[in-house]
C-alpha cells in the first residue's frame, strides 16, 4: 500500500510525501513476520531547543489577479499578521504547557473543536515534543464557499494552507509534516480558530496523529519510545523491552551506523492502525507496520518520522517469541531505511529483515518456513524470486513470498558471508535511475560474482534440498 501526498518543500515546489507501508503477515505457530518501507533515512541530530514558530512560507508564483485597494490589501496583511500570531501563541503554549493560553485562540462558539483541543493538550502531555510549529502560506487558500459565508458570515472566514511540523525530541532528524485544514473566523475584532473539519466532505481532512485520538502514555526502554494507551500499559511495557533487546542484535549486524532510536506507535486496534495509515484495508491480521515521510528537495531520498506501529489485538496472540521477530524485522527496515533506495526489490528488504530477524531463532524451516514448506513439498517450487507485487497485502500466498526473500537472502549469507550480503544490499540501495532488476544484477556481479539467473537456480535448489 502505497500513500502519496504532497507538502511544500524549502525551494517552493510541491513535493512528494510518501507514507508507504508494505504489509506481510504470518501468524505461524507463534511467530510473525512483518512489513517494510523501502526508503533511506538520514539520521543528522536534532535540534538542541524546542521550537515554537510560524515559519515563513517559501516564495511562491502566485496567478495573476486584480489590484487590490489599499484599504482591502490593508485588510488582508493584518489578517495573515493575525493569524500567524495566533498560530505562534498556540504552538508557544502548547510547548510550555498552558493550557488557558492553548484554548483562548479557540473560537467561543465552536464547542466541538474546543472540546477535541483540549484533549489534544492533555495526551500530548507525555510525548515529547521537540517541535511544534506552524507554516502558513497565505497565497494558496480555500476559495468561497456560500455554505461558510452563511454559518461565520462574508468575508469573516479564511482558510489558508497550513502545514504543521512536529518532531520527537531525541528520536526525529527532521520534523514530520502534516497539513491542516482550517478554518479562521474574525469575532468582534479578532482571528480565531474555528474548524480543522469544514473542508473534509470535499476530501480535504485534516490527519489525526495518534493524541488526536485519545490519550497517550509514554514508555521508554533505553532509546526506545512506545506511545499508546493507558489501559495497555503492561502491553506498551512489552514491546519496548523487545524493540529495545531488537536494536543491538539489529547492529550486530548492520553495524553501528544509524541511529539505534526507535518510535513504536500502538494505536488502540487495527481500526485506529489503520486510519492513522490512511489505509481502507482491513488490517486485522496483521501484527505491526513501518512507515517513514519522503520529503522532496535536498531531501527526496531522506525520510524522517520513522515509526512502528503495533495492532494490540494481531501482536498480542503471539508468544513471545513471535513478537521478538516482530520488532526485530521492523527495526532492522528503520537502521536499513538510509541505506534502501528506490531501486530496492522487496524481496531483498524483506528477506533481509527476516535474516536478521530469525538470525538468532533455533527453529526448524518446517515451522519458521510452514506454508513455503507445504507447497515444496506437494511439488510448487517457485520459479522465480517474489516480485514487489507478491508483497501486497491482498495477496492469498503472502506468507509465502516473506518465506521466499528470506530463504533468497539466507542463502546469499550462507554462500557469500554477512560482509558481502552488506555490500550487496548497499549497492543496490545507493543505485538512482535504474530498474530494480538492473541494479540487483550489477550488484550481484560486482559483489558477488554471481547473477540474478544462477541465485535463482540455487535458491531453487536449496529449497528442494531444505524443505523438499
Amino acid at each position: 500500500m502505497l500513500r502519496l501526498l504532497v507538502r511544500p518543500t524549502p525551494d517552493g515546489s510541491r513535493a512528494l510525501r510518501l507514507v508507504a507501508v508494505a504489509v506481510a503477515l504470518q501468524l505461524v505457530a507463534g511467530l510473525g513476520a512483518v512489513v517494510l518501507v523501502r526508503d533511506p533515512a538520514p539520521v543528522p541530530a536534532p535540534d538542541a531547543r524546542p521550537q515554537a514558530r510560524v515559519a515563513p512560507a517559501a516564495p511562491r508564483v502566485a496567478p495573476p489577479a486584480a489590484p487590490l485597494d489599499p484599504q482591502s490589501l490593508q485588510a488582508r496583511t493584518a489578517r495573515d499578521r493575525a493569524v500567524r500570531q495566533l498560530l505562534a501563541d498556540r504552538a508557544g503554549a502548547l510547548l510550555r504547557r498552558d493550557k488557558d493560553s492553548f484554548l483562548s485562540v479557540v473560537d467561543p462558539l465552536a464547542g466541538a473543536l474546543r472540546e477535541r483541543q483540549a484533549g489534544l493538550f492533555d495526551a500530548l502531555g507525555a510525548v515529547p515534543l521537540q517541535t511544534w510549529r506552524y507554516v502558513l502560506d497565505g497565497t494558496i487558500q480555500q476559495p468561497s464557499d456560500s455554505r461558510l459565508d452563511r454559518r461565520y458570515g462574508r468575508d469573516r472566514w479564511w482558510a489558508p494552507e497550513v502545514i504543521l511540523e512536529y518532531a520527537l525530541e531525541g528520536y526525529d532528524a527532521r520534523p514530520t509534516a502534516a497539513e491542516q485544514h482550517l478554518t479562521f473566523v474574525l469575532r468582534a475584532g479578532r482571528w480565531l480558530l474555528a474548524a480543522d473539519d469544514d473542508f473534509a466532505a470535499t476530501g480535504l481532512v485534516t490527519p489525526r496523529a495518534l493524541w488526536d485520538r485519545g490519550p497517550v502514555v509514554a514508555e521508554r526502554v533505553d532509546d526506545v519510545l512506545v506511545l499508546g494507551r493507558p489501559s495497555a500499559r503492561r502491553l506498551l511495557r512489552n514491546v519496548a523491552v523487545l524493540a529495545a533487546a531488537a536494536v543491538p542484535q539489529v547492529s550486530e549486524v548492520w553495524g553501528t551506523g544509524w541511529q539505534r532510536r526507535v518510535v513504536v506507535l500502538v494505536p488502540t486496534d487495527a481500526v485506529e492502525m489503520a486510519e492513522l495509515l490512511g489505509s481502507d484495508g482491513d488490517l486485522t491480521r496483521i501484527a505491526a507496520v513501518a512507515t517513514a515521510q519522503l520529503g522532496g528537495g535536498t531531501h527526496a531520498f531522506d525520510p524522517t518520522a520513522d515509526r512502528i506501529l503495533v495492532n494490540p489485538e494481531a501482536f498480542s496472540r503471539l508468544g513471545q517469541l513471535g513478537r521478538r521477530v516482530v520488532l526485530t524485522h521492523e527495526v532492522t527496515h528503520v537502521a536499513t531505511r538510509r541505506a534502501t533506495g528506490p531501486a530496492m526489490p522487496g524481496w531483498l528488504a524483506e528477506g533481509f529483515a527476516d535474516h536478521i530477524a530469525y538470525r538468532d531463532i533455533d527453529l526448524p524451516l518446517a515451522l519458521s518456513a510452514r506454508e513455503l514448506h507445504a507447497d515444496v513439498r506437494d511439488g510448487r517450487l517457485p520459479t522465480a524470486l517474489p516480485s514487489d507485487e507478491s508483497f501486497d497485502g491482498g495477496n492469498p500466498e503472502l506468507a509465502q513470498a516473506y518465506e521466499q526473500a528470506w530463504l533468497a537472502v539466507r542463502l546469499l549469507s550462507q554462500v557469500h558471508g554477512d560482509a558481502a550480503l552488506l555490500r550487496f544490499y548497499r549497492a543496490v540501495g545507493a543505485a538512482r535511475a535504474v530498474e530494480p532488476a538492473a541494479a540487483v544484477e550489477a550488484a550481484l556481479r560486482a559483489e558477488l560474482g554471481t547473477t540474478t539467473a544462477q541465485l535463482t537456480k540455487d535458491w531453487r535448489a536449496a529449497l528442494q534440498r531444505e524443505l523438499g
